[in-house]
């Protein structure tokens, strides 16, 4: 008979830590439940009380996927419910759900015609005007729940929220949600860097990835940990160079970073006509661009040919370049070949996609490059 192995009990301190963790975050998330008629909603969605955010406008369900919620209305199955948000004007933001309830109005707005249903196939190519006048009453008296979260709800718990429940079947990328939800001047920048030309030829991705805003992601990443990497912090393994603020929460991280970013540099704008902070950002990065070029025969990529760009491949080359620029500007005129650090196995070992997020994962696989280049 096998032994069971013995597992070692958790650290009281880290079930403790666990523990704050789980009663902080719940703590900000509050919210009632309710439940409205389908015309209610439409009606609030036309006059503008309910509103659709910027980062979900875009996603929007084929006829076929339509007429399928509206079949099973029809047929009385459960409606999921849908998440809103009331801002401070009083409006209602709508969290998760606004697929259904874009579909919901276009039926009722007559510019839906029903297709593909299997179940109801007799009801294909009609419209809400072609129902019976009782089917159609009975169509928008029709409730939904709703559940509204408190204002008090921060926009970083609203996407994450989002990103969590989201039951559209089009989830918005986390690089769409901060575009959509964190306007502003740094947002600007980083939007514009990412359709550099520059930026483009080192970062060969395809048009699907192009679409869902991978280079934003890209570009938002370099800055997130560059602005935050502490080269006299001691991390964790007890070496020099740490980065903080960084709790292994990279959507909230993110987040926040995009957020302060963009305080700082409205407030520059405000105060000075330009941001400094941006302009050095800015030149900075397409520094690190032209020395990268040097020294990687492929750029991001891994060979010629690639047509990926391994997210975690871009934060080590990037922004451990950029480290050790900072360290030695000179180093931008010898560019070293880095292509002997590229294949060796501990660098490809720090650059397996398995638990990227990790800490200590990003910090040695960033370090791996900045050391490397600072010892040529």
């Amino acid at each position: 008979m096998a032994t069971k192995t013995k597992r070692k009990p958790i650290d009281p301190v880290k079930v403790e830590e666990a523990e704050k963790q789980i009663s902080d975050y719940a703590r900000t998330v509050k919210f009632t439940v309710t439940e409205y008629s389908f015309e209610h909603i439409v009606q609030r969605l036309k006059n503008d009380r309910y509103y659709v955010p910027g980062y979900q406008r875009e996603h929007t369900w084929p006829v076929e996927k339509q007429s399928k919620f509206i079949e099973s209305v029809f047929m009385g199955l459960p409606i999921p419910f849908v998440f809103f948000w009331q801002d401070q004007e009083g409006r209602m933001e709508i969290v998760d759900g606004s697929q259904r309830i874009r579909t919901i109005r276009n039926f009722i707005d007559n510019t839906l015609v029903l297709k593909g249903l299997e179940t109801l196939p007799a009801v294909n190519g009609m419209r809400y005007s072609d129902l019976p006048p009782s089917r159609q009453l009975k169509f928008v008296e029709t409730p939904i729940r709703v559940i509204i979260l408190d204002n008090a709800t921060d926009a970083v718990t609203r996407t994450e929220m989002f990103a969590r429940i989201n039951t559209g079947g089009t989830t918005a990328t986390d690089a769409e949600v901060r575009r959509g939800s964190l306007p502003g001047p740094f947002m600007s920048m980083i939007i514009s860097l990412a359709d550099s030309p520059e930026f483009i030829e080192l970062t060969p991705i395809n048009s699907q990835l192009v679409d869902k805003r991978e280079r934003e992601e890209l570009v938002t990443r370099f800055f997130a940990y560059l602005e935050s990497f502490d080269p006299a912090a001691i991390a964790s393994d007890g070496d020099c160079g740490d980065i903080p603020d960084y709790k292994e929460e990279p959507r909230r991280f993110y987040f926040l970073f995009v957020k302060s970013m963009n305080d700082l540099s409205a407030r520059e704008i405000e105060e000075n006509g330009e941001s400094a902070k941006l302009n050095e950002m800015s030149a900075e990065f397409m520094r690190v661009l032209a020395f990268v070029k040097k020294v990687s025969p492929f750029g991001f990529t891994k060979s010629a040919s690639g047509s990926q760009v391994p997210r975690v491949r871009f934060e080590s080359i990037a922004v451990g370049s950029a480290l050790a620029l900072r360290a030695d500007p000179d180093l931008f005129e010898r560019a070293p070949d880095i292509t002997p650090l590229l294949n060796t196995e501990g660098y490809k070992e720090a650059t397996t996609s398995d638990a990227a997020n990790v800490k200590s994962k990003l910090l040695k696989r960033i370090k791996m490059v900045r050391d490397w280049l600072g010892m040529q």
